[in-house]
């Protein structure tokens, strides 16, 4: 006999679960439903059932509708949820639904998009593939792949190259072949065996140890840290460890990716190699038709390796055996906004749940991750903290590859060309003479980061946050690149009257504005997230570059990791020094992680790679350390720093973050939680609200209160406390306020 109330998790910003009335109806856990809230209806999820209730039976609504011809929701998954909600103090039901496809959060049932299946018409078998140019390589294939079957799903064609159903859509205008819709479901990822696999490389040394440990453990929970040197070849051994687990024909495997552009070039590399298991990826540029039907081949166990950025992690995976976290250390894995939970951090709850192994790579680690997994005893604390197990590849995959000359040099005492340096433009001359390519990298967007007036030094400011106005003189616009804000930019001072405005300082359009000028035979292309906005942009870009249609490539972080260039060999840093000044106590660690990665995009084959950097000092430790590529050293400096001012991971930090349109709010709100919290417990130390760097973003002022613990639990227990008593508080309901438990950023 089902039980007749069902416990539902909604969307909605209260820290419970509601009861319904099934109505006889029978609703497994997990299920989603369709309920009345209040004025309307609202999908949740059935996270339990009851035979009472702590309200009157007589005031419960009854459940509107059950999806019950969908998959539920298994329980790891929704323990999984439940653990990250409570940890990062965010109500279970947002928390759970935002963890679905859009698809699945509207009142509908989800449904996939219309499937299709093709097949050759009689014309199309008498059709000789070597009549088909060369050039056609894909064309080539699809019509292998059809002779060799019957039939080809989508999905299958998917499995050929990402521009496989175009292809096929053009055979049939052509009538050499057909189609037929299909019934869209877990059973269509068929596999396209004629897609030839890659020739597999021979493992040097330390990739054949690191693997051969992986796998002599890969039945029980173990974390490994795999720092390798870009170019060691990481990306191998996550496919010889895929190989091992896939031979378990239900096994799956996650690959966590920290950005979407990181996605085709893995996509490809894993298909080529692992031809005969169904891939799915996972990411916002997909539509919500296909981001739906990847989820459900996942859920299903139907796919077999599943590649998606962050939001990933809470996928359901029946049959998930391995977890692969590429660029471990990347700040792209933390949630900035709704539940601000860090992917690697879940990733890790998860395997140990489930008992995997989980593997993070990186050749920066971040200095949590290297703290964890090196055994050095601590100076201060005499602490051994070895949680990981580290691996490490120290040279480069390809054996005639060497590690790129680093060179730094100093802005102060050269005369400057447009932003650049004679050393980097005369570089830039040889690459163009000898037809090799050229990487500039700039992280800044944009044709300049200001307007100034030449008068009275305004400076265009952002009306809606403490920032300035971002130069795009192709649009003839100021920017912000915070809130989106748009304007004309002015034909005069709006504070003096002087028609003296120019841009000041340098991003990409005006980089490749300035190379244009000075190298006008050079094939140049621009990669931002400008240039890079429209679906397969940047898939189209790197088809060029790895063609050799393109000569110099400008990018921001886009383009720092994760690609292979074989035939690029100089890499140029236009602009870093800023960060050498920030406030930000991770800003050092962050910019040797981003120039040892776009460092290493250069001499990745037998070519010898060079990097030029201009700074005002380079004979700043950081770059020291760069130009030896000695990330060991100078992360071991970095802690003893951490551990000297006691920062994380030598503490455990949350941020209480509050903005709202009056200042005033947030202050009252931030003093009563301030006292709250030092009420509570004498074992965190609590500071003063203050105000971020960033006083105002999106029109709202902002302040937060830092709370920091040596011991996790303790500040956990605070942290349920407090939030528990801050929501039923008046003032909490006059701002918007959010607790950001490990934060990245203060």
């Amino acid at each position: 006999m089902p039980k007749p109330i069902l416990k539902i998790a909604l969307d909605v910003p209260l820290d419970r679960i509601f009861d319904y009335l099934s109505g006889g109806k029978v609703a497994k856990i997990g299920q989603r439903v369709l309920v009345p809230f209040g004025r309307r209806s609202q999908i949740g999820v059935v996270v339990g059932t009851a035979d009472t209730s702590e309200f009157a039976i007589e005031k419960l609504k009854l459940v509107t509708q059950i999806f019950s011809e969908e998959l539920p929701i298994d329980a790891e998954t929704l323990s999984l949820v439940k653990f990250s909600a409570d940890y990062y103090q965010y109500p279970y039901g947002q928390a759970l639904l935002s963890a679905l496809p859009a698809r699945l959060r509207q009142i509908t049932p989800a449904v996939s998009r219309k499937q299709y299946a093709y097949q050759l018409t009689d014309l199309g078998r008498q059709l000789e593939i070597e009549t088909i140019p060369k050039k056609q390589l894909v064309t080539r294939r699809v019509l292998a792949a059809l002779q060799a079957s019957e039939s080809l799903t989508e999905a299958a064609l998917d499995e050929i190259s990402s521009s496989a159903r175009k292809v096929a859509k053009q055979l049939v205008v052509d009538g050499w072949a057909s189609s037929l819709q299909v019934q869209a479901g877990v059973k269509t990822l068929a596999v396209a065996l004629a897609t030839a696999s890659a020739k597999e490389p021979e493992l040097n040394p330390e990739q054949a140890s690191a693997v051969t440990q992986i796998v002599q453990d890969a039945a029980a929970f173990k974390a490994w840290l795999l720092h390798g040197i870009t170019g060691s070849g990481k990306t191998e051994v996550y496919i010889r460890l895929m190989q091992h687990v896939l031979q378990n024909k239900d096994a799956q495997v996650l690959v966590l990716v920290p950005e979407i552009n990181l996605t085709p070039q893995l996509e490809a590399r894993f298909r080529s190699r692992l031809p005969n298991f169904p891939l799915v990826s996972l990411h916002s540029n997909l539509s919500e038709s296909e981001r739906l039907h990847h989820w459900q081949l996942a859920q299903s166990g139907a796919a077999k390796i599943v590649i998606g950025t962050r939001l990933s992690i809470f996928t359901p995976l029946p049959n998930l055996k391995l977890i692969i976290i590429d660029e471990e250390h990347d700040s792209s894995y933390k949630q900035q906004d709704s539940m601000r939970y860090h992917a690697r951090d879940v990733a890790l709850v998860r395997a140990k749940r489930l008992n995997i192994p989980v593997v993070l790579g990186s050749a920066t680690p971040a200095l949590e991750s290297w703290y964890n997994a090196t055994a050095i005893k601590s100076q201060i604390s005499q602490a051994q903290s070895n949680k990981y197990n580290l691996l490490s590849l120290n040279q480069r995959a390809v054996s005639a590859a060497q590690l790129p000359h680093i060179d730094c040099i100093d802005t102060t005492k050269v005369n400057l060309q447009q932003g650049l340096t004679p050393q980097l433009i005369a570089a830039l001359k040889l690459r163009l003479a000898r037809k090799e390519q050229s990487l500039l990298f700039i992280n800044r967007r944009g044709y300049s980061p200001v307007l100034l007036c030449s008068a009275c030094h305004w400076i265009a400011p952002c009306m809606r946050c403490s920032s300035k106005l971002v130069v795009h003189l192709g649009q003839r616009k100021l920017r912000c690149h915070h809130c989106g804000h748009e304007q004309k930019i002015p034909n005069q001072c709006p504070s003096c009257g002087n028609a003296d405005l120019h841009p000041t300082g340098h991003g990409t359009q005006r980089l490749e504005q300035t190379l244009a000028q000075l190298l006008p035979t050079a094939r140049i292309a621009r990669v931002d997230r400008d240039s890079t906005s429209r679906k397969d942009a940047l898939v189209e870009i790197l088809d060029k570059v790895h063609n050799q249609e393109i000569d110099i490539l400008v990018g921001t972080q886009m383009l720092a990791k994760g690609h292979d260039f074989p035939n690029l060999t100089l890499v140029g840093v236009v602009d870093t020094d800023s960060a050498l000044h920030s406030p930000d106590f991770r800003a050092s660690e962050r910019l040797f992680a981003q120039l040892m990665q776009v460092a290493g995009r250069a001499g990745r084959a037998d070519k010898a790679g060079q990097v030029i950097i201009q700074t005002q000092f380079p004979e700043h430790e950081l770059f020291n350390a760069l130009r030896t590529q000695d990330y060991v050293t100078y992360a071991n400096s970095l802690l003893l720093e951490r551990e000297q001012v006691q920062f994380p991971p030598y503490v455990f930090t949350a941020l209480l973050r509050a903005e709202a349109n009056d200042y005033a709010l947030v202050q009252q709100f931030l003093q009563h939680a301030f006292a709250l919290a030092r009420s509570l417990t004498d074992q965190v130390l609590v500071y003063d609200p203050v105000r971020p760097q960033m006083e105002r973003l999106k029109g709202m002022e902002r302040g937060h209160v830092l709370m920091q613990a040596t011991s996790r639990p303790v500040l956990q227990h605070l942290l349920k406390n407090l939030v528990g008593q801050l929501r039923g508080k008046t003032i909490a309901a006059k701002v918007r306020w959010a607790v950001d438990v490990n934060p990245l950023d203060f």
